[in-house]
């Protein structure tokens, strides 16, 4: 099906355009799964005709999801770098593919610009934590009008909330758009490559020594020191190694070692809103473990 939907979007350019819009215009709104293939889709046109075609495409959903958030909400300068970043961002990725022909290096590449992001909003904003508590302030009491009882004192809630919100939102970004250059990758291999390549690729994965090593510093660092930057940094890593854990899932399955059903139960945890934060947890753990035990010969 995903072979014929890949056919189907790159024989006519105005369809990948089309589709890239509707995308666009309910992204914001219900971000799984239209964001994802908000970023999948020019990435395929990246891929397939040029990183060039890739952002007209791209512009094509920002427009649209501009539109559609102007007219039901204030607009602000989060919402043009939200867009930017939604549908540039795996452009980007495609190109560095088509130069490098290195997954790899996209995901690690992927994984330190949010990092650097989120540092650069830190350095940006005079108090990052503090812009945050408005809009949770804001969030509660429409939670407590529908019913909701919270045990905890509110201003309590939005002070430990708001530590880790821009770690949070960061995670979420990276996610988002290297899962959208992900499903846009294997869109382009299931036309243009021997099958099973992209999964040898994506069974490759691997944060490496340097990486590795700064996300293990993180880790420690957090349980020690009292400071906003370092614990949202931290969600940054747990995402981009939760990347790593399902590598280490699919290359288990490859080898024998996986049944598929169980593979299957990951993802739809993965999936579910009530169980998706304890399956990335699971997930980074294993590829925490994974980056650092896994012998690098053999890796596929």
């Amino acid at each position: 099906m995903h072979q014929a939907i890949a056919a189907w979007l790159i024989q006519r350019s105005w369809r990948a355009a089309v589709v890239s819009a509707v995308c666009g215009a309910f992204a914001l709104q219900m971000p799984a799964p239209f964001a994802i293939l908000a970023g999948a889709v020019p990435t395929l046109i990246a891929l397939r005709f040029g990183v060039q075609s890739g952002l007209i495409v791209a512009a094509a959903g920002a427009v649209a999801a501009t539109f559609i958030v102007l007219s039901v909400a204030e607009s602000g300068s989060w919402l043009f770098a939200v867009v930017a970043l939604m549908f540039a961002a795996p452009v980007l990725l495609a190109a560095l593919m088509r130069n490098t022909g290195s997954l790899n290096l996209c995901y690690q590449s992927a994984a330190l610009a949010a990092a650097a992001l989120l540092i650069a909003v830190y350095l940006a904003l005079p108090d990052p934590v503090a812009v945050w508590a408005p809009l949770l302030h804001q969030a509660l009491d429409s939670m407590a009008a529908a019913g909701f009882q919270f045990e905890a004192d509110q201003d309590e809630i939005v002070a430990v909330w708001s530590l880790t919100m821009w770690g949070a939102m960061a995670a979420l970004a990276f996610a988002t758009t290297f899962g959208g250059f992900l499903l846009g990758r294997w869109w382009d291999s299931l036309l243009t490559s021997p099958a099973g390549q992209f999964g040898a690729e994506y069974r490759r994965l691997r944060l490496g020594k340097a990486l590795g090593g700064a996300a293990t510093v993180l880790f420690v660092l957090a349980l020690f020191v009292h400071s906003s930057l370092v614990a949202s940094l931290a969600w940054v890593a747990f995402a981009a190694l939760a990347f790593q854990g399902l590598a280490a899932a699919h290359r288990m399955k490859a080898g024998g070692r996986l049944n598929r059903g169980w593979l299957a139960v990951i993802y739809v945890l993965l999936f579910m809103p009530l169980s998706t934060s304890i399956t990335v947890f699971v997930l980074a753990i294993w590829g925490f473990a994974d980056n650092w035990l896994r012998p690098r010969v053999g890796q596929a």
